[in-house]
């Protein structure tokens, strides 16, 4: 069976089992081919499914975020797929987590599909990968501590240590704060966490992000306007939502580079009624006037607007 299904939230856990799935069922060297369901249509890996490669008789076809998917046909085309499978092709679907859609479940449940849970623990990760090294314990709580169950960045860091302690074999907690950067993440994802959380009228996940911008020093007037422009997209997709439009269509429509957007931003579209984003909107144009002519502050008028959400 050349068929799996894997869930992982790790980049670097996905992409570590993807090669120990190649090479266990003999595909090395083999056309390859990635598709990620967030930036191109399903139709296009099926179709690669369907037709023999000219460059080889066996081929890997990856498909990516396999639940970013909406459209009816193109799923029961995957499902009529491994059924009856062409085993000359390793497929391999991934998902960040397993949801209770009736396409995921038909997917895990299929007979000719190996589903795998990727799970993994930090600490045996650390504790593994410098084994020829000696550490303690505080030494790799505070290593946790820094790279916040991200194991991609645990994974470099490890190296980064590996190479700077060669010689004496032995890794310190000093030696972690030279050479570990603490992962606060780049200021625009941040930025994006931060108004996504507003949106979602979370108060203290939103106070937690803006603490953290303001490390960065990002100008409020920008806050504002990645705020409005993600309430604006909320309308539309809510618009296009009620004309049932489907993922891909509304992307099409509005011109957005990811099916992802709008599969995100759609989470949002039932908070809202279209009357309350107006005044939504007229509040963040009342405070981005505030602040651009020295009435408040713009840290101050942000937190209120967080207070008061």
């Amino acid at each position: 069976m050349n068929n799996y299904l894997l869930e992982a939230s790790d980049h670097l856990l996905i992409q570590k089992e993807i090669n120990n799935i190649i090479a266990k069922e003999k595909f090395e060297n083999q056309y390859q081919v990635s598709y990620d369901l967030e930036e191109v249509p399903l139709a296009n890996a099926l179709e690669d499914l369907d037709t023999y490669s000219l460059l080889s008789d066996k081929k890997v076809i990856i498909i990516k975020n396999i639940l970013a998917t909406t459209v009816e046909n193109e799923i029961k085309h995957l499902l009529k797929y491994l059924e009856n499978y062409n085993s000359n092709n390793l497929l391999i679907l991934t998902c960040d987590k397993l949801d209770s859609k009736s396409f995921a479940k038909k997917l895990k449940a299929s007979k000719n599909i190996k589903y795998q849970k990727i799970e993994i623990d930090d600490r045996n990760y650390i504790i593994n990968k410098l084994k020829n090294y000696k550490i303690d314990n505080e030494a790799i709580s505070y290593l946790l501590e820094l790279c916040k169950g991200d194991i991609t960045k645990i994974d470099t860091e490890c190296e980064k240590l590996i190479f700077y302690k060669i010689d004496s074999k032995e890794i310190t907690k000093e030696d972690i704060k030279k050479i570990a950067i603490e992962k606060l993440g780049e200021s625009n994802d941040i930025l994006f966490s931060f108004v996504n959380a507003i949106i979602n009228k979370d108060k203290k996940k939103s106070l937690s992000l803006y603490e953290q911008l303001k490390k960065y020093a990002v100008d409020s007037s920008s806050i504002i306007g990645l705020m409005a422009s993600q309430m604006k997209l909320i309308s539309q997709i809510k618009v296009l939502k009620e004309q049932n439009l489907n993922n891909i269509e509304i992307q099409q429509q509005l011109q957005l580079k990811s099916i992802y957007q709008v599969k995100k931003l759609s989470e949002y579209i039932y908070l809202y009624t279209l009357k309350e984003i107006g005044e939504f909107f007229n509040k963040l144009a009342d405070i981005d006037y505030q602040i651009k002519t020295g009435r408040v502050d713009g840290n101050i008028a942000i937190e209120l607007l967080i207070i008061n959400l």
